[in-house]
């Protein structure tokens, strides 16, 4: 078993840095003792930094429509007296400083008298007084105002094959109160970052804030003033460079058409811009717009506003498309004799009544439109969309081409069925 070590008092008492160290440590103790016992009455203690206090609802301030603007942030020191246990044990919010607004008239500077009090009445002790006993304190009439936060980034540039994009703040508008004389000069909030560094991918960065007024000329911030965040953060996006075609996709097409090989010709067939990188590097083209192809006539033209996907800028002069067929596509009308009815429930009859439909426009590849026969070419009536009750109805049909060749019918189309029960 290990044995304890006893602590040997003589090498202790033998060691001078020791013994040194245990007389101070006695010293003490007898200090303390004694100033306990015969003079347990602190009689000029200081408690520093005590804070001056104005209240927000001070009715002679209230009544003058003002707010305290300069000096409520500063401290004072106070002297008291009382017992040395109770002294010893003070904070600074155990005492309460204010000024005295008497003289407090209007907006402007005033040298006040400083008033004080315990925060609790109770408490066994006595202010002897403040240093320093008069103070400067600054009133104005406060008002408030939201501006949209502009940013500023200077200097910044984006690596080869990369573009900036908008900068951005968070957030993106704030809010200054302070006197109304200086506030009701500002009338612009810009953001600015100010940096030589080359970028490749999106920047946040903390910005300046700096207030102007309606000349441009900067509006000083002061201590009076306040906002309502306090930080503004900036946001760069770097955006990535990409040369992409253009297209445009086809409604209301024939199951059997191949959309695919219908020929077009646009103003411009690619466009010059940037996006994210993670998702232009995904992106194969910009589709321009919609044609419908009920819509669709033969020899005109259409015209598209281009708009990009969320975050993408345009780096091209041009922001519109014309999209034409020129003599490739042609038309004519013809009468549609055939018709066919898909889907009809078990327990109902869907007869056509409908011999013929007359003046059917069709459109499509010129080869294909002269070659087109109208007994190639179906009105199709889907039953699973009509309301079964017994009667007749006008129905939709939609008209297709039996042959594959690359034509479709332009325009809305009906015929009339007649629905009964079978027995």
């Amino acid at each position: 078993m290990k044995k304890t070590k006893k602590l040997d008092f003589q090498k202790m008492i033998e060691n001078g840095l020791t013994l040194k160290l245990v007389s101070v440590l006695v010293a003490i103790l007898l200090w303390f003792g004694v100033a306990m016992i015969f003079s347990p009455t602190v009689d000029n203690a200081r408690i520093r930094n005590v804070p001056i206090t104005i209240s927000p609802n001070n009715e002679t301030l209230a009544g003058l429509g003002l707010e305290a603007v300069g000096g409520q942030t500063e401290t004072v020191t106070v002297r008291v007296k009382g017992s040395r246990e109770v002294v010893g044990a003070l904070k600074p919010s155990d005492i309460v400083v204010s000024p005295v607004l008497t003289d407090v008239t209007g907006p402007g500077t005033y040298t006040l008298q400083l008033r004080w009090s315990k925060q609790n009445v109770m408490d066994d002790f006595e202010i002897l007084g403040v240093s320093p006993e008069k103070m400067e304190f600054t009133f104005a009439r406060v008002v408030s105002k939201k501006l949209t936060v502009e940013a500023k980034a200077v200097g910044l540039t984006a690596k080869d094959g990369y573009v900036l994009g908008k900068p951005t703040t968070d957030p993106v508008e704030i809010t200054v109160k302070g006197p109304d004389g200086t506030v009701d000069k500002i009338e612009r909030c810009v953001a600015t970052v100010t940096s030589d560094t080359v970028l490749s991918r999106t920047y946040k960065v903390p910005a300046e804030l700096t207030l102007y007024d309606a000349d441009g000329n900067e509006v000083e911030k002061t201590d009076a003033m306040t906002f309502d965040v306090s930080d503004v953060e900036m946001t760069i996006p770097v955006l990535k460079k990409a040369t992409l075609p253009l297209k445009v996709k086809f409604l209301n097409a024939p199951a059997s058409i191949q959309t695919d090989k219908l020929t077009y010709e646009l103003s411009a067939k690619e466009i010059d811009v940037a996006g994210p990188e993670e998702t232009i590097s995904k992106l194969e083209a910009i589709n321009v717009g919609y044609i419908n192809l009920l819509d669709f006539k033969y020899g005109e033209g259409y015209t598209f506003q281009i708009e990009l996907p969320n975050g993408f800028v345009n780096l091209d002069s041009f922001d519109t498309v014309s999209v034409t067929f020129g003599g490739a596509y042609a038309g004519k009308s013809i009468t549609v004799s055939n018709f066919s009815v898909i889907n009809p429930p078990s327990n109902w009859n869907v007869t056509v009544t409908t011999k013929r439909i007359y003046g059917v426009q069709m459109a499509g590849l010129a080869a294909d439109i002269a070659a087109l026969q109208e007994t190639n070419v179906v009105a199709e009536i889907d039953a699973s969309t009509i309301d079964m009750k017994e009667g007749q109805y006008n129905v939709p049909v939609k008209l297709y081409a039996t042959d594959g060749s690359t034509v479709w019918a332009a325009g809305s189309y009906e015929a009339v069925v007649e629905i009964s029960a079978k027995k």
